[in-house]
């Protein structure tokens, strides 16, 4: 098929059938997670092929097959040690042990999961108008920020050489905290202070947590906890983890990549037609998005799901959370560079150690420099562009309430330039592709194994600091922390339930970022540009490569050669 924009197709007629086609096969629903706008069905033509389904039984066999042979004993039973966390795990040929496993206790790991983890989309540079801000309400002071972290430094100096930071989790703050059968859940609204360790050689450092406060406002019942503060610290930590788990799936994944997407899923359906050089080079971006969004409604985000058994608010509060996000983001906001700008951690300077940003800028100009040279093909210039009035219906449909609702596409709204243009499908293809698998496969590295980011916990949060017992430095501290730590923890059947959700979520990629069919584009110009953006991708890989052997821990969840073109599971 030749890709033609619709001013210059000579069968307009025939466009406009298939989209009315379309059209009554591609609608809207606003009642599945009012206000956001889902997808009334699932056409057949969105719907998983026998390959991919045959990659679901493959996962969910292995998953039985493990617990089958796991000694789980009594599912209703709490678990005894820490080390029966571990258990659940058989390795290969079933299924390996989480990375987070090995160094879940340390600090460093602890903050390393800000810069590398699950959701390293939450840590903000604190400058100095933020820090007079911040003091108001999680009142650090210098001489404790000097002892815990040994300098000179106080912290508005730290603050002005670009080394102090913060995770706020204050979208969380009076979150109705669930019940799952018997068992009470409870959820906190933390801040954590970290502050980047330099060691003086080039870009060698490490970020070490500072100190946490449990909930947003001071106050006798709500103290600072720091490393000294043991075993209440290694409790905070936790409780921090518990809070990110929760960003993480219900904002960072569930609403800024799966419905972020899913309203330009069916507006470019019913928009665009089957010539539309932009539908050509969307459609593998968002192959089977439709399909794994109702699964999810279905198994996921339903009442008696894994959101509702697992996550530590009701199931009315995630979802509650989940569409307040949706309501107030702007899609031109969520593009990297705006994003990274927005929380202060563009300036590799200052903050020279952050992989996910690092390796995610590679991808970001890969992907925008493949879609300015596919574009140009066959736009001209802006006024291409203008009168591309299939292109323009599109724009207005993704942004009216009575279509995808979607916030801030552009500055003014409007899609009148080529550059506009350009960053649109740049972001959405990056969304689509890398953004969606940083946030979507280390789920399994670092939240099976839920004493290092539960989902929720399972007793109140400390409200004193009491009396010190040590600090995380002794020896065999596993055995000395077990106890305090273990009441907090998920039971054996939520642990259970965590481990089934994150290695499905992650247990396969469908294709890889580039690769398309070959009936999917036909146009020999626009497959040279394919063959370009591939080598590019595969240079971006080894530069991946490289950097990971300078590296502490290798970040492997940006290498193109791991990332699906779409949000397909």
């Amino acid at each position: 098929m030749n890709p033609v924009l619709p001013q210059h197709d000579p069968k307009p007629d025939r466009r406009e059938k298939y989209l009315e086609h379309q059209r009554e096969s591609y609608r809207y629903n606003y009642d599945y997670l009012p206000p956001i706008a889902y997808a009334e069905q699932v056409p057949i033509s969105e719907a998983f092929s026998a390959k991919y389904q045959a990659q679901q039984f493959k996962a969910i066999t292995k998953i039985l097959l493990n617990l089958s042979t796991a000694e789980l004993g009594n599912l209703f039973d709490p678990f005894d040690h820490l080390d029966d966390y571990e258990k659940l795990f058989l390795g290969e040929p079933l299924l390996p042990k989480p990375a987070s496993t090995r160094n879940f206790l340390l600090d460093t790991e602890f903050a390393r999961q800000r810069l590398a983890g699950a959701n390293p989309l939450m840590i903000e540079r604190v400058d100095h108008q933020k820090l007079q801000q911040l003091v108001q309400k999680f009142p650090v002071s210098d001489a404790l920020f000097q002892q815990v972290v040994d300098t000179e430094l106080s912290l508005e100096g730290a603050a002005k050489e670009g080394r102090l930071y913060l995770a706020d989790y204050a979208m969380l703050e009076g979150m109705q905290p669930g019940r799952y059968q018997y068992w009470q859940k409870f959820i906190t609204a933390p801040l954590a202070l970290y502050y980047w360790q330099s060691t003086g050689y080039s870009d060698r450092g490490v970020l070490v947590p500072v100190a946490i406060q449990l909930n947003q406002k001071p106050g006798s019942n709500n103290p600072i906890f720091t490393r000294l503060d043991e075993p209440n610290w290694s409790i905070a930590k936790t409780f921090v983890q518990i809070a990110d788990f929760n960003h993480h799936e219900l904002i960072s994944h569930l609403a800024r990549t799966h419905l972020t997407i899913a309203p330009f899923v069916v507006a470019t359906a019913r928009q665009l037609a089957d010539n539309h050089p932009l539908k050509i080079l969307l459609k593998p971006h968002f192959q089977f998005t439709l399909a794994i969004n109702d699964l999810a409604r279905f198994s996921l985000i339903n009442p008696g799901g894994f959101v509702d058994q697992i996550f530590a608010g009701t199931l009315k509060a995630s979802l509650s959370l989940v569409a307040q996000s949706l309501e107030t983001q702007e899609f031109k906001n969520l593009a990297l560079p705006t994003e990274l700008k927005r929380r202060g951690v563009e300036n590799t300077t200052a903050l020279p150690n952050y992989p996910y940003r690092d390796d995610a800028y590679l991808l970001w100009n890969g992907i925008h420099r493949f879609v300015t040279e596919y574009l140009n093909l066959y736009y001209k210039n802006s006024t291409d562009v203008i009168n591309d009035y299939e292109l323009q219906r599109w724009a207005k449909e993704v942004t009216a309430q009575d279509g995808g609702r979607v916030k801030g596409l552009t500055e003014d709204g409007k899609v009148d330039t080529l550059e506009k243009l350009i960053e649109i499908i740049t972001q959405l293809i990056f969304t689509c592709g890398p953004q969606h698998a940083a946030v979507n496969y280390p789920q399994y590295d670092y939240e099976a194994f839920t004493p290092n980011m539960p989902a929720a916990s399972y007793a109140s949060p400390p409200t004193k600091k009491d009396i010190a017992i040590g600090t995380s430095d002794q020896s065999n501290f596993l055995q000395y922390i077990s106890p305090y730590l273990l009441k907090y923890l998920p039971p054996k059947q939520q642990a259970v339930s965590q481990l089934q959700l994150t290695y499905f979520l992650t247990a396969f990629k469908y294709d890889r970022l580039g690769y398309y069919e070959r009936t999917d584009f036909q146009d020999p110009k626009a497959q040279a540009l394919i063959n370009t953006f591939q080598r590019n991708l595969h240079i971006i890989e080894d530069r991946i490569n490289i950097r990971n052997t300078k590296r502490t821990h290798p970040y492997v969840f940006l290498k193109p050669s791991l990332i699906p073109n779409s949000i397909s599971i």
